[in-house]
């Protein structure tokens, strides 16, 4: 991909401390909240400011006759990571954009049923829902319990639900954002196509956390983001469209490129600042150089010793599954707490400089720890079990 002068091909760090300080993240902090927003690491963001200073040096020249190159060579750059062709994908801002895309296009009628699960994000469950309301239809929520026994017993609820529902659309997750939990979107996407059913799968924790084959997915939308685990700086996204779905998808905000095609609708969605964008493909260099699958197992193996201290140190915290196939880099906790002691047990965890969501849901207190090993230790699970026990007993009455 075309690029403007800049320092060599990234390498790994070598030493614990220097891979922490590839970040700008506040020392005095334990950070274990990688999920939420992900972290950019120096030599991205300065590709970033590279990119931005080209744009400034000429913004006529950059936009408009040399971004359209640009983006294809970043698809094309992009494209082998993900099992996917160049000419399926679509840049975009965040998950959400790209769900709001696919809704935007859905062509939903009265009475139609949008089909999803318990474990959704919650700004998918907002796009949905006003997607249902402006179309006179309705949203349906698959009951997973937790903890989730199994990937056998999620794609038996979700035929099921498939069967008894015969949604328009499902909106399935890859992994889930409350729960952490690796699902089984493959067989799920196979089970919904069978029955006629399009599906999308929010695959906004995927792309650097678990290994990516659109290919061999079998969807007809997945959107993923590249700010999280690939660590590409904030507002960057693929969305991925199957060829027979291509026609009828459209960007939420047409724009000059429209009528011209997927690529061209989307390139362009007014004047915006294409570096995020562009400084994915240095994130996706450097996370070769890291390591690449190395990394990411890195990653879970660290998650699993998390695991295993929580446990040890909290025994009757529930976790949201304990079978490995749908464990990832995320942990999330149910405490014996109700949903309503979140905000005051995030507090006491924050008065302790210690960050990662505390949240309700399913009329309980959770937890999530994001492990990512490029600067997270053992160290980090070590301080948050010295600090939760005491934060939950000053919660009690």
């Amino acid at each position: 991909m075309p690029r403007p002068p800049g320092p060599a091909e990234p390498t790994a760090p070598t030493t614990p401390g220097a891979w922490r300080a590839q970040f700008q993240l506040d020392p005095a902090w334990t950070f274990l909240n990688h999920g939420s927003f992900g972290a950019t690491p120096s030599p991205v963001r300065d590709a970033q400011r590279r990119w931005m200073a080209e744009l400034e040096a000429q913004p006529v020249a950059f936009l408009v006759r040399r971004l359209p190159e640009l983006l294809a060579a970043l698809r094309a750059e992009l494209a082998p990571f993900v099992g996917a062709r160049p000419d399926d994908l679509a840049i975009v801002s965040n998950a959400t954009a790209g769900v709001q895309a696919v809704l935007a296009s859905a062509r939903l009628r009265p009475g139609d049923r949008l089909l999803t699960t318990s474990h959704r994000y919650g700004a998918v469950r907002a796009a949905m829902d006003r997607a249902a309301a402006d179309a006179g239809a309705s949203v349906v929520e698959v009951e997973l319990p937790v903890p989730v026994p199994d990937p056998d017993h999620v794609v038996s609820r979700m035929e099921a639900a498939l069967d008894e529902q015969r949604p328009a659309l499902l909106i399935f997750d890859q992994i889930t954002s409350p729960t952490g939990l690796v699902l089984p979107a493959a067989r799920v996407a196979a089970a919904a196509r069978a029955r006629g059913v399009p599906v999308l799968i929010d695959g906004a924790h995927a792309p650097g956390h678990i290994d990516v084959d659109l290919a061999a997915l079998g969807a007809d939308w997945w959107v993923g983001n590249l700010h999280k685990w690939l660590c590409a700086p904030k507002t960057a996204a693929l969305l991925w469209t199957h060829p027979e779905r291509q026609a009828a998808l459209r960007p939420a905000v047409p724009s000059h490129g429209h009528g011209q095609g997927m690529r061209a609708e989307f390139d362009w969605p007014g004047t915006f600042d294409p570096s995020p964008w562009l400084a994915s493909a240095d994130a996706l260099r450097l996370h070769a150089a890291w390591g690449g699958p190395a990394l990411r197992a890195a990653h879970l193996k660290l998650a699993a010793r998390g695991r295993a201290a929580v446990r040890e140190a909290l025994p009757t915290l529930r976790p949201a599954s304990d079978h490995p196939a749908m464990l990832g880099a995320l942990a999330a906790w149910r405490l014996d707490l109700p949903d309503a002691a979140a905000p005051a047990l995030w507090s006491a965890l924050h008065h302790h400089r210690i960050e990662l969501p505390v949240f309700g849901w399913a009329g309980s207190t959770w937890m999530r720890t994001s492990s990512f090993a490029a600067y997270n230790t053992a160290a980090d699970v070590e301080r948050l079990v010295e600090v939760l026990p005491r934060a939950i007993a000053g919660l009690r009455p």
